[in-house]
């Protein structure tokens, strides 16, 4: 009877794992088809995406000499935004809507990091990430004393100056653009010739030892050059049109939608087909190898804020009001993304991120303050005090935080022990 009984218990839990199984199968596969549309809608898009890039290359240099500039550089303008609002859909329902809303183990929790190679190449970037965000806060039209060597930061997102240092960059950025892609074909190769060489085990080990290294360096590399490649695609687009002329802000020398410039077009459009999907996806998904994991949809949002930041710096650079206005929102949302949802898996890294994102809005609100007209010196002094304020208080509140975390939750648990016990005399 012992061994029936035994018998039973075994079949009863492997029908039980069985259906367990076939529960998360469909549940997976549930999952998929319903994210199946938003992908072909993405697919979609970018098509269409495309489509309207050939159009922004055909039309407008078409259509040079027999309409009026300004009107043909609305037409491009136009055609561009269109191309960059399809592009942005893509990406929105393939890797927002379509896409896995985390990259690790929902019960993984880790506050204690290694000193590894991959945290340290993540923290790094952290902390460039922060310097280029911080630099859009100095414009050169709304100058303080101070901020003319501190713009300077600006070129770590966004590298270059008018003229000959632009044709320099825009062609080393463009061959950036491909370098997701590069690595990748780079690492399948590599792990081919040391397949036939050594074997499968000797590969397969060295991957496992090393894979950690290897794509932290691609993660750093697409969040590091993200701003910088894609602004400097945006610069090979921005001219301006007059009556008489059109001519590249990048590159004042350079006449818009003829000669030199249809290359600047077909190589941004390309780029920003290849890169701007690529760059969006390996930031959100790639970071995942390391301990300091971020939420992929937040990072997504985060990627497409620096698109904003990079196209506002490159297009409205010198409307001061609209280029203010932009940065100090987005580093605003940030900042209330950062502090609501908390996007990094290790706590002290969104406690460093909140105090990054409060010294950039705390920046670009002293940058308005110069808008306005004041002395130069006032700025800055608001801008030394204000960050020594914020440091001072996000250390008192960090310190004492837990504290009073754990003194309302022993009042809370006093009150509702002593309500218990009350309602057990009233009801013996």
């Amino acid at each position: 009877m012992t061994i029936e009984t035994k018998l039973n218990q075994i079949v009863d839990n492997k029908i039980e794992n069985d259906l367990d199984s076939d529960s998360e199968s469909v549940d997976l596969t549930e999952n998929k088809r319903q994210k199946f549309p938003y992908k072909r809608i993405g697919k979609s898009f970018l098509v269409v995406a495309i489509l309207v890039a050939v159009f922004t290359i055909v039309l407008p240099t078409a259509l040079y000499d027999r309409i009026g500039l300004v009107d043909d550089g609305l037409i491009f303008r136009a055609l561009f935004g269109v191309f960059m609002f399809c592009l942005f859909i893509c990406l929105i329902n393939i890797y927002y809507l379509g896409g896995e809303s985390q990259a690790w183990d929902a019960d993984t929790d880790v506050n204690d990091l290694d000193f590894s190679f991959s945290n340290v190449i993540a923290i790094i970037g952290i902390i460039i990430e922060f310097v280029q965000i911080c630099s859009f806060s100095f414009n050169a039209t709304t100058p303080f004393l101070g901020s003319e060597a501190l713009r300077h930061t600006n070129y770590i997102a966004i590298p270059y100056s008018e003229g000959i240092s632009f044709k320099v960059m825009y062609w080393v950025m463009f061959a950036f653009a491909f370098t997701p892609y590069i690595f990748i074909v780079m690492v399948r190769l590599i792990v081919h010739i040391m397949t036939r060489r050594n074997g499968e085990d000797f590969t397969s080990q060295f991957m496992t030892n090393h894979q950690q290294n290897i794509y932290s360096v691609l993660w750093f590399l697409v969040n590091t050059m993200y701003l910088p490649v894609i602004g400097t695609m945006f610069g090979g687009i921005d001219c301006t049109f007059t009556d008489s002329e059109a001519t590249l802000d990048s590159d004042p020398v350079t006449h818009c939608l003829k000669g030199l410039h249809v290359p600047y077009i077909i190589c941004s459009l390309l780029a920003l087909v290849m890169y701007y999907p690529a760059a969006s996806f390996a930031q959100s998904q790639t970071q995942s190898i390391s301990d300091i994991k971020f939420k992929p949809r937040i990072v997504f949002i985060f990627a497409q804020g620096k698109v904003i930041l990079a196209a506002i710096t490159v297009f409205a650079t010198t409307l001061s009001a609209v280029y203010l206005s932009a940065v100090i929102v987005v580093n605003f949302i940030f900042l209330i993304i950062n502090v609501l949802l908390k996007p990094c898996l290790v706590e002290w890294v969104n406690r460093m991120r909140t105090v990054f994102f409060s010294f950039c809005l705390l920046t670009t609100i002293c940058s308005c303050i110069a808008y306005g007209g004041v002395d130069q010196y006032i700025p800055l002094v608001l801008l030394i005090v204000g960050y020594v304020a914020l440091a001072v208080c996000f250390a008192i509140y960090y310190q004492i935080r837990e504290s009073v975390i754990l003194f309302f939750k022993s009042k809370l648990f006093k009150n509702q022990k002593s309500t218990l016990s009350s309602s057990q005399v009233a009801n013996p």
